[in-house]
């Protein structure tokens, strides 16, 4: 499944530990930063083709998942929750709330990722069941 993704390789040493071939470094090295379109991979990797013949592969911290207009994430009453990736922080997003006709009725809030990944495990993941005799 192909997502939008930004490029954040925050340490190299790994990758250069890893890639013997210069050349190969510099397409992870000129890809940072970057935006690119990738397919995520059932282990969390993400498959960036640079050209029809060129790729990268990137491990799940080397790259943020960005969605970079604002999208529905549901209703609340009569208005509706928005969100985006933060441009200021890739680790982070947005969220508003707008009403029917578009306009904002709560400004933009930017949390962490991580923030509200947990809290969404908190609140609405599944519990593991305990083994009887416990």
């Amino acid at each position: 499944m192909k997502k939008r993704i930004k490029v954040t390789i925050n340490d190299f040493t790994t990758l250069k530990e890893n890639l013997n071939d210069p050349q190969e470094l510099s397409l992870y090295e000129g890809a940072n930063g970057h935006t690119y379109d990738a397919e995520i991979e059932h282990d969390g990797y993400a498959v960036v083709d640079l050209t029809d013949d060129t790729y990268i592969e990137l491990a799940p911290g080397e790259y943020q998942v960005m969605i970079e207009e604002w999208t529905t994430a549901g209703q609340i009453g009569e208005l509706t929750l928005q969100t985006k990736s933060d441009p200021a922080d890739d680790t982070a997003l947005l969220y508003r709330l707008v009403d029917s006709a578009g306009s904002e009725t709560q400004a933009p809030v930017s949390l962490p990722k991580q923030v509200v990944e947990l809290v969404a495990k908190t609140w609405f993941g599944k519990k593991a069941n305990p083994p009887k005799g416990e």
